[in-house]
Parts: structure tokens; C-alpha cells; sequence
């Protein structure tokens, strides 16, 4: 298996990271760790005590896929299992799936962080990792690789619900959430499998493994849009309370040679000591499939500002990505910021350009900042080759 590697190192005004085509999920190189798809290799399995999960080889986990039982979309993060129709953890049942692990979610926190979310039943900490969320249930789509049946995971439900009826247990709500599923199966199959949202796909910590919420919507969900043949540049000033960070994503999803990105800061407004944090979603390939030769990133601090260079992109694995998971290479830097100024930084960062492609593309994107309304579209210095 190919596997694409991310360096994440402490470093000073320069910054090479390369990442390798290689079968080695090892680094050499003294205090760096090695991290894929946001977890860091290496070390004993964190979910030997999830005996329904399946890991693939192939790039694919088991998830758990819960209909929402209000109807509501809420935000990406976890909520309590009451609030869903499915087997409830611990039990065997139909409600089971399969998600791409390989797909470019988001992260929420990383393995080695501490977690922020909190089960509100025990108090302990349960993280959550990746995702991806989406209201309309459409790039969902592309992290899912098979989905059970809506009406297999509600008749889970129905005997659920039955059992604790016949036991005594909560009669009163109990039999209350039976007859709004049996209002749900009564639509039939044809209806509720067509009908579903499944607005996030979310691994939610290293002892619940893989979800997948969905509700029942009144209209068909469509198709996720073709994504468009280009490079995206996006720059956002974030706002947090104790550092001033500068996040750049680059999202290449066309045939570019090389991406060159300069934001205009004065050497004084960078942090020398760095820690920038380079990320690369792409695919796990099995043996017998096209790999990634990968791409080189270059960071230099210098009186220009911050120079970002991503050469050496491969065309063929962006457009295996594109096809199988809805979009191309993703990239992000975060840079960080020195003083409290936070309208003399923005002023600057406004001020960023796209200064090559390398190969005449086209290139879309903005600039915004968290303290504001502003944005402005990112400006391409030479989308032409350089000389």
C-alpha cells in the first residue's frame, strides 16, 4: 500500500517538506513525527475494543449509520445516541456501512491532541477526528462506499424499542418512538432509501469509531456537483485568543505544474520559529493501483514575506482523486503572526497573490479575515509559465 506521508517538524525561516512516493511508513529524520490522514503511524491499535469495526487494507472502516429521530440537522459534532433511531452502541445489528477512510475530511482534533468533546453520560473525553458535513447530504456522497438499507436500520429499532416495551422499561416514550418508526417504515423502502440525508460522515473517537447521521428528508437528494477543473487559492486571517494565525488552503484540482503563493508580511510579522502544519488528503492505494509519485512544499520566510512553493504535482493522482472522491489535492499552511495588530496584519495579507502556476490554468480563490466582512478575490500575478 502507498501511502502518502506529511512531515511535521520545528523549524526556522526555511521549510522543505517533501512528500514521498514510498512504502515506508517510517521517518529517519531526529524529533519529527510522521503523521497519515491526521494520525500519527506507529504504536498500538486505539480500537482493538470496538468488536463490530472492521479496518480494510483497502482504505475502508465499518461505521455505524443512525437516522436522527427529530428530523433536525444539527452541527457535525456528536450528540447522544437517544437522539437517534439505530442499534445502540455495544449491539449487533444492520446498521452498519462502510466509509472511505482516504476521503479529505476535515479535522476537528488531532490523535495527539487533547479532545475537546466530552461524553456528557461519563465525563470522559471521546474527540473527534475527521469528518465531513454537509446539510444538503451531497459531498457526503463521496465519503460513503456503501450505506445499509434505512429501512434494515429502523427495524433494528423496532425491535430495540419493543424489547424495552415488553421489559417495562420507559413504557411511555418508548412506545412513542415505536409508532414514529413504524410511520417511517410505512413509507417504504423505495422512499426512505432515496430520501435520506446523510449530512455528516465523522470518526468520533478512538472508542466509537465511525458514524454516519442521517435524517429522513421530503425531497430526493441529488447529486453532488461536477468540481471544476482549477486551482483554488484560499487565505483567511483566523481569530483565536492567545495567537495570530494566517491559514492558506490550496486546492488543486487541474493539470498545474507547480503552485507559487506569497503572502506580503513584513519579516518582523512572522514568527520565527514556525510550526507550520502541512497537510495532504489523498488516497490509500492498494498495490495494484496507480500511486502518487507526491509533491514537494517549500516554505521560505523572507523579506517578500511567506513564499509557498508545491512543485512536482502529479496530474494523473489528481485526477484518480477527483474521480473517485468528488475533488483533487488538498493542501493546507498555517503560518503564524507576531504583535496584536490585527488590522496592520490583514492589510497585508489583502495584499496576497498567486504568483505562478507554472502551466496556464485557472486559478479561483479569496482572501478573508475572521475580524471583518471583507473579502476579496485572490489576485494571479503570472498564471503563464515562468520564463
Amino acid at each position: 500500500m502507498t501511502l502518502l506521508a506529511v512531515f511535521f517538524a520545528n523549524c526556522t525561516n526555511d521549510y522543505n517538506y517533501i512528500v514521498p512516493n514510498t512504502d515506508d511508513q517510517t521517518s529517519n529524520l531526529p524529533e519529527t513525527r510522521v503523521f497519515v490522514q491526521g494520525q500519527m503511524i506507529g504504536g498500538p491499535s486505539t480500537k482493538s475494543d470496538l468488536k463490530w469495526l472492521y479496518v480494510s487494507p483497502e482504505g475502508w472502516e465499518t461505521a455505524r449509520f443512525s437516522i436522527r429521530a427529530d428530523g433536525t440537522i444539527p452541527d457535525y459534532r456528536d450528540y447522544s445516541s437517544a437522539l437517534y433511531f439505530g442499534r445502540r452502541p455495544g449491539k449487533d445489528g444492520r446498521n452498519r456501512g462502510k466509509v472511505l477512510t482516504a476521503y479529505p475530511y476535515g479535522h476537528y482534533n488531532d490523535r495527539d491532541l487533547d479532545y475537546e468533546l466530552v461524553d456528557t453520560k461519563t465525563g470522559n473525553n471521546i474527540g473527534l477526528f475527521r469528518y465531513v458535513y454537509d446539510p444538503k447530504g451531497l459531498i457526503t456522497k463521496n465519503a460513503i462506499l456503501e450505506a445499509p438499507k434505512v429501512e434494515d436500520i429502523l427495524a433494528d429499532e423496532v425491535e430495540d424499542l419493543t424489547n424495552e416495551i415488553n421489559k417495562g422499561k420507559n413504557v411511555a416514550k418508548n412506545t412513542e418512538n415505536l409508532g414514529k418508526v413504524n410511520a417511517l417504515l410505512a413509507l417504504g423502502s423505495d422512499y426512505l432509501n432515496s430520501h435520506v440525508l446523510w449530512y455528516v460522515v465523522k470518526e468520533v473517537g478512538v472508542k466509537l469509531g465511525w458514524h454516519v447521521n442521517g435524517i429522513i428528508s421530503d425531497q430526493p437528494v441529488g447529486e453532488p456537483d461536477k468540481i471544476a477543473d482549477n486551482v483554488e487559492v484560499d487565505i483567511h486571517q483566523q481569530q483565536h485568543t492567545d495567537w495570530n494565525e494566517i491559514k492558506t488552503s490550496v486546492h488543486v484540482r487541474t493539470d498545474a505544474k507547480s503552485v507559487k503563493i506569497n503572502i506580503p508580511l513584513d519579516f518582523d510579522d512572522i514568527v520565527e520559529n514556525d510550526d507550520f502544519d502541512i497537510r495532504v488528503y489523498k488516497d490509500y492505494f492498494s498495490s495494484d493501483d496507480p500511486s502518487f509519485t507526491g509533491a514537494t512544499i517549500t516554505i521560505q520566510h523572507n523579506n517578500d514575506g511567506i513564499t509557498i512553493d508545491i512543485t512536482n504535482i502529479d496530474y494523473e493522482a489528481i485526477k484518480s482523486y477527483k474521480e473517485s472522491f468528488g475533488d483533487g489535492l488538498t493542501i493546507e499552511i498555517h503560518s503564524y503572526c507576531t504583535g496584536d495588530d490585527q488590522d496592520k496584519i490583514w492589510k497585508k495579507v489583502q495584499k496576497s497573490v498567486v504568483v505562478s502556476t507554472g502551466k496556464a490554468c485557472t486559478v479561483v480563490g479569496q482572501i478573508t479575515s475572521a475580524f471583518n466582512d471583507e473579502s476579496y478575490p485572490i489576485i494571479v500575478k503570472n498564471a503563464e509559465p515562468e520564463p
